[in-house]
């Protein structure tokens, strides 16, 4: 679920002051973007966004293309559009990078972690991006910004249902209230309050999320939902029922500023209160729409929760064969199967239970019945399992097949895009090497390391020198007229990858083009000995770069193939 802390984001000042453009119009663009970014206005925040991302490009001003490509990741995060979002996170990152400035990186691994958590649902490469942000913020020395990103480490706890991440939150409280600022003191207020709310003290937890919703008035930030859905919960905990109502109902008017998936959670819980009042009807109510919130935006972190409870609902209302559908429902929502069958699998037995019960009361002493109902409850027990495990089989294989499929269809459209952007680098060579030798403020050392790693391109991708068995370091510095030691400096620095890496990037390279073509059907084995490798060393190399073996590889290539053909008939 996306809370609080996807919206604290950015620190405006850190990243736009250093940056600040020559025209008026720029300069406008680039504070309101951020401006409503920081108030959690997405649509206004893409609108302006988009406008700066124009004039960046055509006045060529690095700095506005940043900014734009910044605020339009996140905020098309927020508004459910993960693929436009990843796009442009992916744009910032090696623009910030290839600018060096640090203060805008601090951001982009902040987008990356709030798209690990939000989109991805992984919490570890989340935590990892954030640290990643917090190194980038202590050698540019933000406070502020380091204290961002320690608020969203713990906004990653709490979705884990995890209060370690309290530490984090408190952090960030005291932060806020020794710079005095209301940004700080607001998140750090909420995720305290999370973190006690998940440890259950809940009187205190009541204080910092009161503290939080005082600051919200008080700075005009949209996050009216979010704050009345977490005072609804805390309320409901402390037995309070009406006052939570209330709050939900609340949060309800704000739902046209919130996400998505904070609206679902509203209806979510509001339906948990009605349910616990025996109000039924009304809290289905509540649960389909929030349901098909979730189903409209893809959104699937609150799916399994709204399953189980509507479930729960007509258990209650005796429609019993209702209830066992939306919990079969929930079972292939869980992440984990474990979980699934020790939580889900009780529930449906006892719906089943239920259900035999009640039919055999008609006929029946309480003595049968209870003798019935455990030759049953065993029988359900057995038949669930089998279901169950059937259900996670079938599901895996469908899961890796269309994985498989995914990996060889994103190849062989790279490989057609390889050959048509291939004639355009080609002409765009001469434009850049006259314009880097018109304009480079490079030192000689760092042309001379650009110029090897050049023509060492040129071996690998013209001459395929890769593909001798035995190539090794020492042959290829010979071919470039260099040393193995210079060499091994300028691969590391330009690709990132050891000399054996870099070599092996080309020989799989060029046996995906090979096995991506449908016509050719080379034996295996004589493929890896004429891209230079064993058949072993290849198996294995190819296993661990692409996911699948080489033979699973050319299956998926044919199966392709002929499904293609089928339409084309």
């Amino acid at each position: 679920m996306k809370y609080k802390y996807s919206l604290l984001l950015f620190i405006v000042s850190f990243i736009s002051l250093p940056l600040m453009s020559k025209t008026k119009r720029g300069e406008e663009l680039l504070n309101l973007s951020y401006h409503y970014l920081t108030n959690n206005d997405y649509p206004q925040t893409i609108r302006y966004a988009e406008q700066l991302r124009k004039i960046g490009e055509s006045t060529h001003n690095n700095i506005y293309l940043l900014n734009s490509y910044i605020c339009l990741g996140q905020a098309l995060m927020m508004t459910e559009h993960p693929k436009a979002s990843k796009y442009f996170l992916n744009k910032s990152l090696l623009l910030s990078q290839r600018l060096k400035n640090d203060s805008a990186l601090c951001s982009v691994y902040n987008g990356f972690g709030l798209y690990a958590a939000n989109i991805d649902r992984n919490y570890y490469s989340s935590i990892e991006y954030f640290f990643k942000g917090i190194e980038t913020a202590k050698k540019s020395k933000y406070e502020k910004l380091h204290t961002v990103l320690l608020a969203n480490i713990s906004g990653v706890y709490y979705l884990k249902k995890d209060s370690d991440g309290l530490k984090y939150a408190l952090e960030c409280y005291e932060v806020g209230h020794k710079l005095n600022d209301d940004l700080l003191l607001f998140s750090g207020s909420c995720y305290v309050a999370y973190m006690l709310y998940l440890k259950k003290d809940y009187i205190n937890a009541l204080k910092y999320i009161k503290e939080t919703e005082k600051i919200m008035i008080k700075n005009g930030f949209n996050d009216q939902t979010l704050i009345y859905t977490i005072l609804g919960k805390i309320t409901f905990s402390m037995r309070n029922k009406e006052e939570a109502i209330s709050y939900f109902q609340k949060s309800l008017e704000y739902a046209k500023f919130a996400q998505p998936s904070s609206i679902a959670d509203t209806y979510l819980q509001y339906a948990k209160v009605l349910m616990s009042q025996k109000k039924y009807q009304e809290a289905l109510t509540k649960l389909f729409y929030g349901l098909k919130i979730c189903k409209f935006t893809d959104n699937f972190i609150h799916r399994s929760d709204f399953y189980v409870n509507i479930s729960e609902c007509y258990r209650n209302m005796n429609s019993y064969q209702l209830s066992v559908n939306y919990l079969k429902n929930a079972l292939i929502e869980r992440d984990s199967l474990f979980r699934t069958e020790k939580k889900m699998s009780l529930n449906e037995m006892q719906v089943k239970y239920d259900s035999e019960k009640q039919e055999n009361e008609i006929k029946e002493s309480r003595l049968n019945i209870l003798r019935v109902g455990k030759r049953n409850q065993l029988l359900f027990s057995c038949l669930l399992i089998i279901i169950v495990i059937a259900g996670f089989i079938y599901y895996q294989y469908r899961k890796t097949n269309k994985l498989y499929l995914q990996i060889v269809r994103r190849n062989q459209e790279a490989l057609k895009r390889e050959e048509h952007l291939r004639s355009q680098i080609d002409l765009l060579q001469k434009e850049t090497n006259f314009s880097q030798a018109k304009y480079s403020t490079s030192s000689l050392t760092d042309q001379k390391g650009s110029d090897l790693f050049n023509r060492l391109e040129q071996l690998m991708r013209e001459q395929k020198v890769y593909k001798e068995n035995e190539l090794n370091k020492d042959k290829v510095a010979d071919m470039l007229g260099t040393n193995r030691t210079y060499l091994s400096r300028v691969i590391n620095e330009y690709s990132k990858l050891s000399f054996n890496h870099y070599v092996n990037s080309f020989r799989i390279e060029e046996a995906v083009k090979i096995l991506s073509d449908p016509t050719n059907n080379i034996p295996i084995k004589i493929l890896a000995y004429e891209i230079g490798l064993t058949p072993s060393s290849f198996y294995n190399l190819f296993q661990s770069s692409i996911g699948m073996t080489p033979t699973q590889y050319r299956a998926k290539v044919l199966l392709l193939q002929n499904d293609s053909d089928r339409e084309s008939f």
